[in-house]
């Protein structure tokens, strides 16, 4: 397979069906792509590259999207992917960059990147983006956002950078530390009571340790194994607001079950101590967890959440898949409420492509809400 059709055909994919990417682009989403591609170098013998093989390539990208919380949205960009190593058997490194638009004048970019050592077990990712988007906003807590009167408009402006310093070990695990920076600001509140006077402006510097254990058979389509993370992390304030720690956490489980049916698995964490701002609570919702909810309507100081999906292959390249879950936002574990539990079941449709998988996903939650998202590859 020729690289840069592979990556161009797999870029142009990524931005058409990833709504995600236009709320909050990192470098997951060309982790994706990259994976597609070195698929096929995994399966060939070590060979030594030339100059001409190892060169700077780049592709360009561009597509129009849909989200709910945005609308259509219209990008553009370019991906650049280039080696480090004559040695094909480590990984490609790469960088990229996306703007975007929609027509409820939403404005996002973001630059992002994985550069590996010339070995391979190293490796720093990076990011940086912005965005400024109108959005609705019921409050804060459980209680505010299940009163559909509450509900008032803002607009979230938000700078975040990231870099990650990584090293795998023995293919599975990886562990390293990050250092990042996070601004916010709510502007053009609609009503700013509805914080109870809290800052409308914060800034942090955020430092932690990472860790994961993969076993996964494949990253975008996995049909067995299992995906650890976990998280830990401090926040410093750069003006007036407490420091605070945070833990986040994924547990991701896959096993087949019947011919051409898996089962998939996701636990998932993030939780904040009493410091934390509300412009830094975890949010329901989205193309990811708990699917069906309005991204931000539901939010509080922690959110744990559950889902059980079954992917059934119906017909070549086509299949179904169906998803029950559950989650919960609460200020402490104290204040735990199964009362508010916010249930999420749905279905959706598969197409395999070119190793990724394009989804499209009609979700349903609590009091008859419900959302359709699309996105690359499944939700977990």
């Amino acid at each position: 397979m020729n690289r840069t059709a592979a990556y161009l055909l797999s870029a142009l994919l990524l931005m058409l069906c990833s709504p995600a990417a236009a709320q909050d682009p990192d470098s997951a989403y060309l982790a994706r792509v990259q994976d597609t591609v070195d698929r096929y170098y995994r399966l060939h013998p070590r060979k030594r590259l030339s100059g001409e093989e190892r060169r700077f390539r780049v592709i360009p990208l561009y597509g129009i999207m849909y989200a709910p919380e945005t609308g259509p949205l219209a990008m553009g960009g370019f991906m650049g992917s280039y080696r480090t190593s004559r040695d094909t058997l480590v990984p490609m490194s790469s960088v990229g960059a996306v703007a975007m638009v929609s027509t409820n004048l939403s404005v996002a970019g973001a630059v992002t990147g994985d550069w590996y050592g010339p070995a391979g077990g190293f490796r720093i990712r990076y990011l940086v983006r912005f965005n400024n988007s109108p959005r609705y906003f019921w409050g804060l807590g459980f209680d505010s956002a299940m009163d559909d009167a509450s509900r008032s408009t803002l607009t979230s402006r938000r700078v975040r950078a990231r870099a990650e310093f990584l090293y795998r070990r023995g293919g599975m695990l990886q562990a390293g530390g990050f250092l990042g920076y996070d601004f916010y600001r709510a502007a053009d509140f609609s009503d700013p009571q509805a914080v109870a006077g809290l800052p409308l402006t914060t800034g942090y510097m955020t430092m932690g340790a990472y860790f994961d254990l993969d076993t996964r058979d494949s990253r975008t389509a996995p049909s067995r194994g299992v995906y650890l993370m976990l998280e830990p992390g401090i926040n410093i304030p750069l003006a007036g607001t407490a420091f605070f720690f945070s833990t986040e956490f994924t547990a991701d489980f896959y096993f087949p079950l019947w011919k051409g049916c898996v089962g998939a698995v996701d636990i998932y964490g993030n939780l904040l101590t009493g410091g934390a701002p509300w412009t830094m609570w975890p949010e329901a919702g989205g193309d990811v967890r708990l699917r069906g909810y309005y991204q931000g309507r539901y939010r509080d100081r922690n959110l744990l959440s559950f889902q059980l999906e079954l992917r059934q292959t119906v017909y070549r390249s086509h299949g179904l898949a169906a998803w029950i879950g559950a989650g919960n936002v609460f200020p402490s574990f104290g204040d735990l409420d199964i009362k508010n539990t916010l249930p999420t079941y749905g279905a959706g449709y598969r197409l395999s492509f070119l190793g990724l998988v394009l989804r499209l996903d009609a979700g349903f939650g609590l009091r008859g809400q419900w959302a359709v998202t699309a996105g690359l590859s499944h939700s977990f």
